[in-house]
């Protein structure tokens, strides 16, 4: 039996942890356990909840064969406090779901997202973690076909963990296109777009709004996940979670400042 852990940033009450839990409720021999805010939690990263007590509160979960908690912390706290508090040392999940997010995270969009900080910390702890989100911020009660669209992957990630396949300290961000599943185009590898959008603050009456403009480029880099989404592809990208540039960490040694130090390292 498969071990799932599911969480997401939208809480425990979005539509878009029910059709993930769906989805996977489809596939078979799966145990399904959903940890999840108990409220909206959008765009507060990898924050983990130190200054107050988590508090799980079971949760009926639309009735569905699953065990569910809420919790009032962040998604990284959802899938944490679920390693150390809801699992036996033998019996930790086997991979974690976050997801499915109401609009992309593409790009940048990795560091602020909820929904990625669920599955990076499910790889902090030694677990796979995939996060999915979908294309449709504009029409946020429509999820279409995406339990179709998503099956494939998802019976394919919980393969690969079910033979422990799956390759350490890597989290996969998956973004779908709000199409139906018959004008999808296919599903395919991603870089990161790191500079497909530009932050604005809008002056309003009680202050500064954060938005967003999405300016044309001339030349897209085909292989960025902005680029794929918007034309129909379902993008999967593996995100690494250790950020050391170790072509430049090499490259320091002939730093003077390094070069010159005579002193041992210890």
């Amino acid at each position: 039996m498969l071990r799932i852990l599911i969480t997401n940033d939208d809480g425990i009450e979005a539509l878009g942890i029910r059709r993930l839990a769906e989805a996977l409720l489809a596939l078979d021999d799966v145990e399904i356990f959903v940890v999840a805010p108990a409220s909206e939690k959008s765009g507060v990263g990898h924050g983990l909840t130190f200054r107050s007590a988590l508090s799980p509160t079971p949760h009926s979960f639309y009735d569905l064969p699953v065990k569910a908690w809420a919790v009032e912390g962040n998604p990284a706290d959802c899938v944490k406090g679920a390693y150390h508090l809801l699992f036996e040392e033998e019996e930790k999940p086997d991979i974690v779901f976050s997801g499915i997010n109401v609009g992309t995270n593409l790009g940048r969009d990795i560091y602020y997202s909820g929904t990625c900080s669920g599955a990076r910390e499910a790889v902090i702890l030694g677990i796979p973690g995939v996060a999915l989100s979908y294309d449709n911020w504009d029409d946020q009660e429509n999820y279409g076909e995406v339990g179709e669209i998503i099956r494939p992957l998802l019976q394919m990630f919980c393969d690969q963990a079910r033979g422990d396949k799956l390759v350490p300290e890597v989290f996969w961000n998956i973004n779908i296109p709000h199409l139906p599943k018959k004008d999808v185009r296919g599903i395919v590898p991603a870089a990161l777009a790191m500079n497909h959008y530009e932050d604005k603050y809008n002056h309003e009456a009680e202050g500064y709004w954060l938005t967003r403009e999405y300016p044309a480029r001339s030349n897209p880099t085909p292989e960025e996940d902005y680029y794929l989404v918007k034309r129909g592809y379902v993008s999967v990208t593996p995100v690494h979670i250790d950020a050391t540039d170790h072509v430049l960490l090499e490259k320091m040694h002939e730093w003077p400042l390094v070069k010159n130090w005579s002193g041992d390292v210890k």
